[in-house]
Parts: C-alpha cells; sequence; structure tokens
C-alpha cells in the first residue's frame, strides 16, 4: 500500500490568491486522453496548505466529475481577469464529494469577490454569474498539491513553484 503523497505546500500568498476573486477553471482527462474543462465556483485551502479543495456547480460538471472519479487527476487553473496573474495547480488524487454549508457560504463569497475584479473590467454582475453561475448546487473536488506552476504572462510562465 502505498503512502498519502504529501504534497507541495502553497507559501501564504499563493494561497489566499486562489481563495481570491480570481477565474477559476477546472480540468481533468479521461483514458483515452481527452481533456474536459468547467468553470469553479471557488475554493478553499487546508491550514496546511497542501489540500485545496475546489467548488463546481454540479449541473455544469458534465465529464469532468466523471473523468476524476475515475482517475483522479486534475489542473486547475486560477486566473485573475483585472491583472492576468495565474497559477496552475495539479493533483493526482482527486475525489468528489458534496459541498458542504460551508462551501456554499465560501461560493457566495468567491462569486461577490470575482464580479468586483470583473467590474474593474466593465463587466456587469449580470455576465459575471451567467459565465460562473449562481453556484447552489455544488460538490467539492479536494487534492494534495502535487505540482504548482507560475503562469502568469511573461518570462516566468511555465515555473514550477518549489515547496
Amino acid at each position: 500500500m502505498q503512502d498519502a503523497p504529501q504534497g507541495l505546500r502553497l507559501d501564504p500568498d499563493h494561497a489566499a490568491f486562489v481563495q481570491g476573486g480570481v477565474s477559476v477553471v477546472v480540468s481533468s482527462r479521461n483514458d483515452q486522453l481527452v481533456a474536459d474543462v468547467l468553470r469553479g465556483c471557488g475554493c478553499r485551502v487546508a491550514r496546511d496548505r497542501r489540500k485545496v479543495t475546489v467548488l463546481v456547480e454540479r449541473e455544469r460538471a458534465g465529464t469532468v466529475v466523471d473523468d476524476i472519479r475515475a482517475n483522479g487527476r486534475i489542473a486547475v487553473v486560477f486566473s485573475q481577469p483585472s491583472t492576468h496573474r495565474t497559477l496552475q495547480l495539479k493533483g493526482t488524487d482527486a475525489s468528489v464529494a458534496r459541498a458542504t454549508p460551508a462551501d456554499l457560504r465560501t461560493s457566495r463569497a468567491h462569486l461577490e469577490a470575482w464580479m468586483a475584479d470583473m467590474q474593474k473590467l466593465g463587466y456587469e454582475g449580470a455576465f459575471t454569474r451567467a459565465v460562473r453561475g449562481e453556484g447552489t448546487d455544488l460538490l467539492a473536488i479536494a487534492f494534495t498539491v502535487a505540482a504548482a506552476f507560475e503562469q502568469t504572462p511573461g518570462p516566468a510562465a511555465g515555473r514550477r513553484l518549489a515547496d
């Protein structure tokens, strides 16, 4: 039996960033290596900053959740629209569970923070809500951070972050 992965520890700045008003895009792939993506509805980071839980709308989840249940692989991109600051996290042990009442509160706070950032670019709340969804029927996808990458456009894009 293999030990559970220890995981990469996010620094406090990265942990705060992924839990803020950012775009969250969740992806996985099937056994034929065909990728699928969906928009996330927020994120929470465990106290030790090694485990991340992303929230997704059940109705929009499609095959992403099926793929995650089948193989545990996940990649999540967090990007702040107003600055293009972007971070990618990957995991190999993702699991899907029903969201908790605390997750619903996290999703509501995420929507408000993301709408505020999108308003800086001239997008109204109705547009942002339609793109992200209301986040009322959620699934929680938890994973240990196996790898993290700087993805902000520029010379450091693609750089692997160290523990």
